[in-house]
């Protein structure tokens, strides 16, 4: 028997084959995520109550849906309404094809049931348009799985939505994740031009076009990167560069704690250490958000109990003596509060949250809250100093750091300025505090150091102490390594 199409071992394979709820197909241009998406809809066609629906944001993108529909579709005894946007089966199944160009759009979808939703693209949606759907994903029917199915490549309004619904690049790829307050499950799968060799062997110069991008395309489009995308606030984040396995940190090392206040958004605080040579190392976190799907909610905590929060944080250190200086908060945190008094309305101020916290023996100092002096002085932690290390690290255990961070873009209409609406951007502000308050120093340097000096013999014995420790190995072996 002739067969129209089959995916392909490897990722189409697996995303065909999952189970989840949600599953998505992303990564780089080519591997067939389209083909798998369409054909996926046609899974249920058998029954009379089947009803699916494929969107693209815009209809002139739907074009494209269209035509590779056009080509599998008839095969089943498909028959197109072009009027209606509707595929009919003999068996009276439909599967209608959508988009929604404007937020607002997903409403004319109310009253609708579909067992099978098919995103295409999924990053051109708002996160608002693609969970309003999930409202209209319900059966009667027993035998018909209810369905979320995407594909899309990195990129594009939804790209932080997405990213961080699916845990790209914390969790490993094909790991199912749980919702704990849906009991739904997801999954994401990801897919390279190599995984389709139909498209290679149709098209060889495809790659060659690829090639030819601009380097965040290209990464993007040809290798999936997620961490890469356009206006990107800080693109020389990298994990694999300041990021750092934990380890113990020295106890002569000065610590810090710095804060970003927040109620009804996110505070978010985080400990420092500096070592002898002024690399700042971000080695604990405290993000007070109620996470889920309301990640930029906050816990509406009183500073005596977010103070409280702190000390409990801290008992450890100050079991083994080591004392957690004041490092630099959000200015807000001194600002009085309003109390509202009885039905008049009378307002009247109360204790600052700082003063609050100070009572329980939580103290911080004013950050510099320049907006753009600090965003320099962030890119200038970013940086590798003149032998290629950076003068920036932080463990790779701190979640909403490595979450929200590489996700910060730029204004469009001023690209000196990060958005910051509607956007987590309070771990941001509290590294910005502490890049100002411990910056890092210019990587030309003034004095030529002779390295035959004391000077000179005591910095390497610092630096052989460091690696010592953070690699486990003996003091020997590490000054060797050092210069």
């Amino acid at each position: 028997m002739d067969i129209a199409w089959r995916p392909h071992p490897g990722p189409q394979t697996n995303f065909c084959s999952r189970w989840e709820f949600e599953a998505l197909f992303g990564g780089a241009a080519g591997p067939g995520k389209t083909d798998c998406l369409i054909m996926e809809a046609l899974r249920d066609v058998g029954f009379a109550n089947y009803r699916g629906i494929l969107f693209r944001r815009t209809f002139p993108q739907l074009q494209e849906i269209i035509d590779r529909t056009r080509e599998y579709y008839p095969l089943l005894g498909g028959e197109y309404k072009s009027g209606e946007h509707r595929w009919y089966f003999p068996s009276g199944a439909k599967i209608n094809l959508g988009h929604m160009q404007h937020e607002g759009d997903e409403y004319n979808y109310q009253g609708k049931e579909f067992q099978y939703l098919g995103f295409d693209e999924l990053t051109q949606f708002t996160a608002k348009q693609y969970l309003y759907l999930f409202s209209r994903c319900r059966s009667k029917d027993p035998r018909i799985r209810k369905r979320v199915r995407a594909a899309t490549n990195p990129g594009g309004v939804g790209h932080a939505f997405v990213k961080d619904r699916f845990k790209i690049g914390l969790l490993p790829i094909g790991t199912t994740i749980r919702d704990e307050k849906t009991k739904s499950a997801r999954v994401f799968i990801d897919g390279k031009l190599k995984d389709n060799p139909t498209l290679l062997d149709n098209d060889p110069d495809y790659i060659n076009r690829l090639m030819e991008l601009p380097e965040i395309e290209r990464l993007r489009l040809m290798e999936g990167v997620w961490d890469a995308f356009e206006g990107q606030a800080f693109p020389e984040l990298n994990i694999d560069v300041h990021g750092i396995d934990p380890f113990d940190v020295p106890i002569s090392w000065p610590r810090y704690r710095t804060m970003d206040w927040g109620y009804s958004t996110p505070f978010s605080i985080g400990w420092w250490a500096v070592d002898p040579d002024g690399i700042i190392f971000r080695y604990k976190e405290w993000y007070g958000s109620k996470g889920g799907e309301n990640t930029n909610q906050g816990l509406r905590m009183p500073p005596i109990d977010v103070a409280r929060g702190v000390l409990e944080r801290e008992e450890p250190d100050r079991k083994r003596g080591i004392i957690v200086k004041p490092g630099p908060a959000d200015p807000d945190l001194w600002n009085p509060r309003w109390k509202t008094m009885g039905k008049s309305g009378f307002g009247v101020v109360g204790s600052s949250p700082a003063a609050d916290m100070a009572k329980e023996g939580v103290v911080f100092i004013q950050a510099d809250n320049h907006v753009k002096l600090g965003r320099t002085a962030v890119h200038n932690r970013f940086r590798l100093d003149e032998k290629g290390h950076p003068t920036f690290q932080a463990f790779k255990t701190l979640e909403h750091f490595w979450r929200t961070m590489p996700l910060l873009r730029e204004d469009e209409r001023n690209p000196e300025e990060i958005v910051n609406k509607n956007v987590e951007d309070h771990i941001y502000s509290e590294v910005r505090y502490f890049s100002m308050f411990k910056p890092a120093r210019p990587l030309i340097q003034n004095v030529i150091r002779d390295a035959g000096t004391f000077q000179a013999e005591r910095r390497r014995m610092i630096n052989a102490k460091r690696l010592a420790q953070m690699r486990g190995i003996g003091i020997i072996d590490a000054y060797q390594k050092v210069r």
